[in-house]
């Protein structure tokens, strides 16, 4: 009873195959099979009790003299029981075809290349002359078809064939492999696999690229290492890595489609075993988390490096000096027949790049003569000599740079261009990756389809009438597109019902034909080629032709012609603002990214499109301020240089002040404008807007109290909010405290419209006015005759500005007081003697007051009565002395 069969901790079926046959090659061994199984070995021995006769490690109370291990060769993977009862006169037969070499001291290793142990086992039982029974070849064929992946794999054999093919000869059941083969998920497989894929992350290792993951569990969810070779083909990773922890232990599988990464090599370090495709190891007494740790350092010692970007860049770079003009800058890419250069300083350092398309910009705009440093893009990333190439390929292909630099040390020393990555990196895969690249380098952008969104943001009505416009749109041959801030908001997952459509295509005429179907209002504007449509639900809906802008000087305003949506697009302020969704029937809710918003969106960030947008139109700085504050994103690294850059230039002042005015507003409109001015004081736009403005401490607390106020105002008077000009409140705000005649000039340089500045100068003026005596007050009805024809944002200011005491005060006007209505009229002042004139709106008003102040009880008309009775016999006896 000395010799003793068994296999590794957490069996599956190619280790069940290679024991039932070596127990025909060993029939007076004792069968020791681990007590952690896979599930289909579980259900193949508990349903077939006959193949083999067996006892669990636990259960196991003899003596080893000989020991035979199947499928590792690993002696960290063998029942603790086994291992403990090794010694020096222990004899150690090793079947197993995951590598060359075994770590169990004194084994004798019999191994073979091939898909499957249970295969080099079938063979020499062949070979021998030993025939399985039928249940017995059909259970080994079952490994062989588990362990190769049904002869997919790239670990299969020829071996594997011949052992499939022997088996079948002698009576193997393919019904019986296909029942205890994985084949369609359990609902805990399907989990187990969601919770892998939710954990994934990729991970680079010597420019490889592989996935890592991880899963917890309180209890065994059965076999996970066909999970993670499924896993593995989905995602078409080179290899992919999972740690999943069951009850205090955890067990690492690894899987492999690349000769660069060895996931024997990486998990031999750990204990474990396998073969350069499949591995595994059991850590006890380690997290998931540790065990990953511990797998990301064996990774770096194990993997081999692909090839690195000096091994493909062009070198040395045609560079530009960065003192020298546009127009010289553009000589010379032309001389040289490049469309980009990395720009240098004159130490030879690497400061940004310049492409032939941006000069080109700059010249027709009039800054031939600027130094080249004044539009360079400064944001352009680069990499190193020794970066990996997957690197150079996210630069070109995800995020559409035209080449990468190559620096070291701070200094230029080659360049990589999609050509240098085709012709030298994929030579021998290029056909491969011909698709793959015409895809990625096309126009055609990003997309996915938002249709789920769109019902579940818009109202039906609103819905059902974009519905009809793009079937409009597609009777007519014109493509439709929702686009601008709206599908923005809608990725974002912010309500916004300001529906802008562009169609590709004359807008104008479209629009007519709308409204002629559906039943709107139109109105056109032919120069801009926009319309506007109207519908009798009173929904409005924005209409606007494709088209482009041109810029003939900073801060003009542009002049329009029609384009493709890709070129429309181009024109836009910001990345996420780029977004598009077509609405025409065939592709309906279909979201179009040419420039990366959906990116920006994800990775929180304010970018521009294009080196000289700030230029073109400065106030764009102000919203890109609003954006960064409303969604809390941040601006990019060159959007942030930009922006400054043209603060310094003083840029505002190429722009009509209306403009600015209308932007300034929008931001006044804001949930919390505090913020943004926070931003602008930050970067210089509020001494460049303002100059000699008062921005301190004070002035800030003020805002606050203002948006407080506003607040208040809201909650309290629904009804009256949509007439009432909040941003007028913190424009107060901030010109309190300002002399008036620089008040005056900042408002003329802003040229408000006439009524709104005379409102505002109005307002400032009563609120001076009004404030000390507001201070000095000491009863309701003394607030009460100040403020009860006070407008609304006079209310709300001085609700603000005031000391907490008057605050108060001001809001119970507001709430209450001014809405105190006598019992009493001027028919009881007739009735009483007086005949109709001035005084009775001046006798009504004083009950008023006395009720204000409680001298009157509200509801009791009897006193109300008596009182105005006083009132009037005073009139009288004045009247009559």
């Amino acid at each position: 009873m000395g010799t003793v069969i068994t296999t590794h901790r957490g069996m599956d079926l190619d280790a069940l195959g290679a024991v039932v046959g070596l127990k025909r090659l060993y029939p007076e061994a004792t069968v020791v099979l681990p007590s952690a199984k896979g599930e289909e070995v579980s259900k193949l021995l508990e349903e077939n009790p006959d193949l083999l006769e067996f006892v669990n490690e636990e259960d196991f109370k003899g003596e080893v003299t000989r020991l035979i291990v199947a499928d590792t060769d690993s002696l960290s993977r063998i029942p603790e029981t086994l291992k403990k009862r090794l010694s020096e006169g222990v004899e150690v037969k090793v079947y197993d075809h995951h590598s060359g070499s075994t770590d169990i001291p004194g084994a004798e290793l019999n191994f073979k290349e091939a898909g499957s142990t249970t295969s080099i086992v079938a063979l020499l039982l062949k070979g021998k002359g030993l025939t399985p029974s039928p249940l017995e070849a059909s259970a080994m064929l079952a490994g062989i078809y588990s362990d190769t992946g049904s002869f997919r794999y790239p670990s299969t054999s020829p071996l594997d064939f011949l052992a499939a093919a022997y088996l079948m000869s002698v009576g193997a059941n393919i019904s019986f492999v296909k029942k205890y083969l994985p084949a369609e998920l359990s609902e805990t497989e399907i989990d187990v696999l969601k919770v892998l894929k939710d954990n994934l992350r990729v991970v680079e290792v010597e420019g490889n690229r592989i996935g890592i993951t991880f899963a917890r569990f309180d209890r065994h969810v059965g076999e996970v290492a066909h999970l993670v070779s499924r896993l593995l083909e989905a995602l078409r990773l080179p290899a992919l890595f999972a740690a999943v922890e069951v009850g205090g232990t955890t067990f690492l599988i690894g899987r492999s489609r690349t000769p660069k990464v060895d996931a024997a090599a990486a998990l031999a370090e750990l204990g474990g075993g396998g073969h350069h495709e499949a591995a595994s190891a059991t850590l006890k007494e380690v997290t998931a988390f540790e065990a990953l740790e511990r797998l990301e350092e064996a990774l770096r010692r194990s993997v081999e490096p692909l090839k690195v970007v000096k091994d493909i860049m062009t070198s040395p770079p045609i560079t530009v000096s960065a003192d020298v003009t546009v127009e010289e800058a553009r000589k010379l890419l032309m001389k040289n027949s490049i469309n980009a250069a990395p720009v240098v300083d004159s130490a030879g350092a690497f400061l940004g790049v310049v492409t032939r398309a941006l000069l080109d910009k700059a010249i027709y705009m009039g800054l031939g003569g600027e130094p080249v440093s004044s539009v360079m893009d400064r944001e352009y990333e680069t990499v190193e000599p020794e970066a990996p190439l997957s690197a150079v390929e996210e630069l070109l292909v995800l995020k559409g740079q035209s080449f990468v630099p190559v620096v070291k040390e701070g200094r230029p020393v080659g360049v990589v261009t999609r050509t240098d990555l085709l012709n030298n990196l994929y030579r021998e895969e290029l056909h491969r990756l011909s698709t793959f690249y015409s895809k990625r380098l096309s126009s055609e952008p990003k997309f996915r389809n938002v249709k789920h969104l769109l019902k579940k943001a818009l109202p039906r009505e609103l819905y059902s009438l974009i519905e009809r416009i793009g079937e409009v749109a597609q009777e007519l041959g014109l493509n439709a597109y929702l686009v601008g801030g709206f599908v923005r908001d809608l990725v974002i997952g912010r309500k916004n019902f300001d529906i802008d459509i562009v169609v590709e295509g004359d807008a104008v005429t479209f629009s007519k034909e709308v409204a002629k179907r559906l039943g709107a209002k139109v109105h056109t504007f032919e120069r801009f080629k926009t319309a506007t449509l109207i519908f009798p639900e009173g929904l409005r809906i924005d209409l606007a032709s494709a088209r482009t802008e041109l810029y003939r000087s900073p801060g003009a305003l542009p002049e329009v012609d029609t384009a493709p949506l890709k070129k429309d697009l181009m024109r836009r302020d910001f990345t996420i603002n780029t977004l598009a969704v077509k609405i025409n029937p065939s592709e309906f809710g279909r979201l179009i990214d040419f420039f990366g918003g959906l990116r920006d969106i994800k990775e929180r960030k304010i970018r521009v499109l294009h080196s000289l947008s700030f230029v073109e139109d400065p106030t764009r700085i102000l919203r890109a301020l609003r954006f960064a504050t409303r969604y809390r994103f941040e601006l990019g690294r060159h959007t942030e240089r930009l922006l400054k850059m043209a603060v310094e230039r003083k840029l505002f002042k190429t722009v009509e002040g209306q403009r600015i005015y209308h932007e300034l507003k929008q931001i006044l409109l804001e949930e919390n404008p505090l913020r943004v001015f926070l931003k602008l004081d930050r970067y210089g736009v509020l001494a460049e807007l303002f100059p000699g403005l008062r921005w301190d401490r004070e002035k800030k607390d003020l805002f606050e109290k203002v948006r407080k106020s506003v607040i208040w105002h809201k909650l309290n008077f629904p009804k009256l909010s949509p007439d009432t000009d909040y941003h007028l409140v913190y424009l107060l705000a901030l010109f309190w405290g300002e002399p008036e005649n620089r008040v005056k000039e900042y408002l003329a340089a802003l040229t408000l419209p006439g009524k709104e500045e005379r409102e505002l100068l109005n307002l400032l003026k009563r609120a001076r006015e009004l404030l000390p005596r507001l201070e000095s007050a000491d009863r309701n009805s003394t607030y009460l005759s100040l403020l009860e024809s006070a407008p609304e944002e006079l209310l709300i200011f001085l609700s603000a500005v005031s000391p907490p005491e008057v605050s108060e005060k001001v809001r119970e006007v507001a709430t209450r007081l001014r809405y105190i209505k006598p019992l009493v009229s001027g028919n009881d002042i007739k009735a009483l003697g007086l005949k109709p004139g001035p005084v009775f709106s001046e006798l009504l008003r004083r009950v008023k007051y006395a009720v204000a102040d409680g001298e009157l009880p509200p509801d009791s008309r009897e006193e109300q009565l008596a009182y105005l009775k006083e009132l009037v016999d005073a009139v009288k006896e004045r009247n009559n002395p």
